[in-house]
């Protein structure tokens, strides 16, 4: 009976999540990490959907927008949006590496200046991570407005997402770091087999307490 205990106890060990604390921090300003790379942009593309690229690694980074937006092909690399060729506010944008893959930090500054978009309002920032979902919400005032996001405990980074219903200038200096492809682990299963040993052991010891 004691030894079918342990065996039980331990299957169910096995089979059971470790507790976590992984998570993902929001530290206003510029902050840089180690391996920080830049994500080039400038190369004069439009549409709902642009790409740059991590000056190092060479991953595409994707931006995505309900919005056109455009990388304009001159000047400091940035996103803006446009409507009917004309610049506008940028109200929302999404950025995550095109292939899938994952990061452990992202700066960006949400830029107001001249005569496109509104200071005054707050923006929510999303983080979404292989475990769960992080918001911030951060008040945007004139100039630049930069964003530190890291993680903590092997927690890693899918996707940032930017909302702004008063509209930014622009999407500035966006970097990240600790870029990696999307991993893939073939099944081998060693799950299922420890899952009919968990119910194996559990059967075993339910007849044990009902006395058969």
């Amino acid at each position: 009976m004691k030894t079918q205990k342990i065996i039980l106890l331990t299957t169910l060990a096995l089979l059971l999540p470790s507790p976590s604390w992984a998570t993902a921090i929001f530290t206003l300003g510029n902050n840089p990490q180690p391996g920080e790379e830049n994500v080039l942009l400038s190369n004069g593309t439009t549409g709902n959907t642009v790409q740059g690229t991590t000056n190092m690694s060479g991953f595409a980074v994707n931006f995505i927008s309900t919005q056109t937006i455009t990388e304009p092909s001159s000047g400091q690399a940035r996103i803006e949006a446009t409507n009917n060729g004309s610049q506008v506010g940028l109200t929302n944008v999404n950025f995550s590496l095109a292939n899938g893959g994952t990061f452990t930090d992202a700066i960006f500054s949400m830029s107001i200046g001249g005569t496109v978009g509104a200071s005054g309002g707050t923006a929510t920032i999303t983080a979404v991570t292989n475990d769960g979902t992080f918001t911030f919400m951060q008040a945007i005032g004139n100039g630049s407005n930069f964003l530190t996001i890291t993680t903590s405990g092997g927690e890693t980074i899918n996707s940032v997402g930017i909302s702004y219903a008063n509209g930014l200038t622009d999407l500035e200096q966006v970097r990240i770091s600790g870029a990696a492809a999307r991993a893939t682990v073939p099944e081998t299963g060693a799950t299922v087999s420890l899952l009919g040993l968990g119910l194996a052991g559990l059967g075993i010891f339910r007849r044990k307490l009902a006395g058969i």
